[in-house]
């Protein structure tokens, strides 16, 4: 779905001109769930890369960036983390010929496991008047599109009780357009934009003027966020 001439919505990743956007992926959930008790199998990986594999079938871009979490653990790299993000890029520089990594607030220690494969870590990333960055905490560059990960949107209906669906929301913050991505996280859902408090700085007020496209087989367009409430 194309939200403007040269941005589009691809499944879970955004396209821009050559480059493709995703962002949260938290590789090494499973493994911080287990810590916990909380067993669950280690699909998280697989599933990830099978998304992207489409993704990139369908789309041919030149680099992709990587809006912020890419892992799951804040001030360590665990095991699971390691050797995933390392497969991870190998994968994908089998379909572009750079990454960038956008520091998220996972991010903390992500340095020396980006080295390995020369990575470029930043705090964002501009392209044109389209910036780049996860979210977290305001930033003082500007650009006419700002985009942001971070808050995971996801939405629920009556209809399907229980079920949540992810979803980008559009609108506006100041004088620029903002657009926030969902998680690229299978075992993550999101958070409801109809229930729950918005975590980014940048979802103090308005949000219920944001436009709401939801992921499932295709996208589709389901109006503001004010109509779901």
């Amino acid at each position: 779905m194309e939200l403007m001439r040269g941005l589009r919505i691809v499944d879970l990743a955004l396209q821009y001109k050559d480059y493709l956007i995703i962002g949260d992926l938290q590789l090494g959930y499973e493994q911080a769930l287990q810590r916990k008790g909380v067993l669950v199998p280690k699909f998280q990986f697989h599933d990830i890369r099978e998304r992207l594999a489409k993704i990139f079938k369908k789309v041919k871009v030149k680099k992709l960036i990587i809006n912020g979490d890419i892992k799951h653990e804040f001030g360590i790299i665990s095991e699971q983390e390691w050797r995933e993000i390392l497969q991870f890029f190998d994968f994908c520089l089998q379909h572009v010929t750079e990454i960038i990594l956008v520091k998220g607030n996972h991010d903390l220690v992500i340095a020396p496991v980006a080295r390995k494969r020369n990575i470029h870590v930043v705090d964002f990333y501009r392209v044109d008047d389209v910036l780049i960055f996860h979210g977290h905490k305001l930033l003082r560059e500007k650009a006419k599109i700002l985009v942001i990960g971070h808050e995971h949107p996801a939405v629920s209906f009556r209809e399907r009780q229980g079920e949540k669906f992810k979803c980008f929301l559009v609108g506006k913050w100041k004088q620029c357009m903002l657009l926030v991505m969902p998680s690229f996280n299978p075992l993550t859902e999101g958070s409801d934009i109809t229930k729950e408090r918005f975590l980014s700085p940048y979802l103090k007020e308005g949000v219920e003027d944001f436009s709401v496209y939801v992921v499932e087989d295709t996208v589709y367009s389901f109006g503001k966020v004010k109509d779901l409430l």
